[in-house]
């Protein structure tokens, strides 16, 4: 049985998480589709224009992203211009798509390029990163990726109410921003996207429990809460434990449109087990913990 399905089995379809699972679902195709649609997101600019400018936190702040697909690269660029002017710019890209990115950013000097080759998807080129220390320099940095998920209805919107969420606007960002003051903060990210329930383990619980003792921490540290999609706000400490694992790119599955059960999905659900193992807080948006 496919991935998704035996997920899907395992909420069971009497249960919260199924019944959460299909109303988010609801809501994307619908209201969500709306909120990202070009009228909205002009509606949404005009009502910007009538805020009160956001304070600018004292902060050393980037963007990482993975370009996969380089049609999307527009929308990275949008998020980056939501961060304070002086925010660098990493992008993540597979070898065979160097030259041509190369070619798109030929007026965007700004931007740093890392080729990579194509497994792991975009967990793999951001461990290189991490362990590289190329996030060591800032205080707060934006992981971002084009997220796609061509098996899934909502997808596209899924991606486009990412972004919007994280980086969608520079009075959203800067207040988003203002959260990395607290010395605690970990992680922030979208509390729609945060997963919780048991069934959102799906084939990955051993793999992440053997990855924990690799970290340093005991079993029973171990606990469920991640951003699904892996796109969120980070602060570099936070990410040490991960860092301490020493992952090469060759440790990563090659590349075959998997859906579950690889490496990429057992770190997926570590980002938030390192912040924690260290004593940082992951938040909402709002800036509310969440556990």
């Amino acid at each position: 049985m496919p991935a998704r399905l035996t997920a899907i089995g395992r909420f069971g379809f009497r249960s919260s998480a199924y019944g959460r699972h299909v109303y988010q679902k609801i809501l994307a195709l619908t209201l969500g589709a709306a909120f990202v649609s070009p009228p909205g997101q002009r509606l949404r600019h005009a009502m910007a224009r009538f805020g009160k400018p956001a304070r600018r936190p004292d902060l050393r702040t980037a963007v990482v992203a993975h370009v996969y697909y380089l049609d999307l690269l527009p929308e990275i660029l949008a998020c980056w211009a939501t961060l304070p002017d002086d925010a660098a710019l990493h992008l993540t890209v597979p070898n065979d798509r160097a030259e041509q990115t190369r070619h798109l950013l030929q007026d965007i000097p700004g931007a740093i390029l890392h080729p990579c080759e194509n497994r792991g998807r975009d967990i793999a080129p951001f461990i290189a990163l991490l362990n590289a220390g190329t996030f060591d320099p800032y205080d707060a940095v934006l992981k971002l990726h084009t997220k796609r998920s061509p098996h899934l209805r909502d997808g596209e919107i899924r991606r486009k109410l990412l972004f919007t969420m994280l980086a969608g606007g520079r009075n959203a960002t800067l207040r988003l921003l203002a959260a990395f003051e607290t010395p605690d903060t970990g992680l922030i990210g979208w509390k729609a996207c945060y997963r919780a329930a048991p069934s959102y383990w799906m084939a990955n619980e051993a793999r992440v429990r053997a990855i924990v003792r690799q970290m340093d921490m005991p079993d029973d540290a171990v606990r469920l809460g991640f951003f699904e999609g892996s796109m969120f706000w980070f602060r570099p400490a936070a990410l040490a434990r991960l860092r301490h694992l020493d992952l090469r790119p060759e440790a990563f599955e090659p590349e075959a449109r998997q859906l579950d059960a690889t490496l990429h999905h057992a770190i997926e659900r570590c980002f938030t087990l390192s912040a924690w193992a260290d004593g940082f807080c992951v938040r909402g948006l709002d800036g509310r913990i969440l556990k």
